[in-house]
């Protein structure tokens, strides 16, 4: 089984200045950059994507044969073109959370290549649609899909988004209302924050997740990743309209 934390890098940009007489200071070379979105295949198999944002954080889905399989969540640092970092990984699968590193190398917007401590390999590279401006007007909807959590089976779940982003959904004695807000970045990302109220909530009664969404307009698909506040547990949802 696929395990890996893959991690997210901002852009460092480091300048010096000259100064007296002498000869100008060098002026140092700009760190690459692993924000947006990536995919690729991982050396045992597992098809990975994930969005790496401007803050540092990374969101990522791994699948098997059309299955999503795991979710990954972590932090990474960038030095020139040298990316390194940790996470956590969580296998849907055997119910269970890893932490793992990486280490590897970035060219911007092109190709990120790591290897992690679990002896996995991913060579991936930069899908261009992060750069579109998330639109709440695309995103209204009712979706139909499944949700899962860390340590529960999907279940087919309806999610309803209105124009001015208010997130619902309800059924099995859980209902679950948030908000969807598109980052500041201007980029094909949202922002979500849902409360899950009820006694049969698999994350809790009372509990608010936050984390991110993506959509697709070409395939209408929503997907969607958000993390309780100890990190330990959260879920993925994935819905068309």
């Amino acid at each position: 089984m696929f395990r890996i934390a893959l991690l997210a890098a901002t852009v460092a940009l480091v300048a010096c200045g000259g100064g007296g007489s002498g000869a100008p200071a060098p002026v140092a070379a700009a760190s690459a950059s692993v924000e947006g979105f990536w995919s690729g295949t991982a050396s045992t198999g597992p098809q990975v994507s994930f969005v790496v944002l401007e803050n540092g954080e990374t969101w990522g889905l791994y699948a098997s044969a059309g299955s999503i399989v795991g979710a990954l969540y972590g932090s990474t640092s960038v030095n020139g073109t040298s990316v390194s970092g940790s996470g956590s990984d969580f296998n849907l699968i055997n119910r269970t959370v890893a932490a793992g590193s990486f280490t590897g190398t970035v060219a911007t917007k092109a190709s990120l290549n790591i290897s992690t401590s679990l002896g996995t390999t991913l060579n991936s590279v930069y899908d261009t649609s992060y750069d579109q401006p998330a639109s709440l007007a695309s995103l209204a909807g009712t979706y139909v899909g499944q949700g899962v959590t860390g340590r529960t089976a999907p279940q087919s779940t309806t999610v309803t988004v209105s124009a001015l982003g208010a997130v619902s959904s309800s059924g099995l004695g859980c209902a679950a209302n948030g908000t969807a807000t598109p980052r500041p970045t201007g980029k094909n990302v949202f922002n979500i924050s849902v409360t899950f109220t009820g006694a049969s909530c698999a994350l809790g009664n009372g509990v608010v997740v936050t984390g991110i969404a993506t959509f697709n307009p070409a395939t209408r698909q929503l997907l969607s990743m958000a993390m309780n506040p100890a990190k330990s547990d959260g879920f993925i949802y994935a819905g068309t309209r």
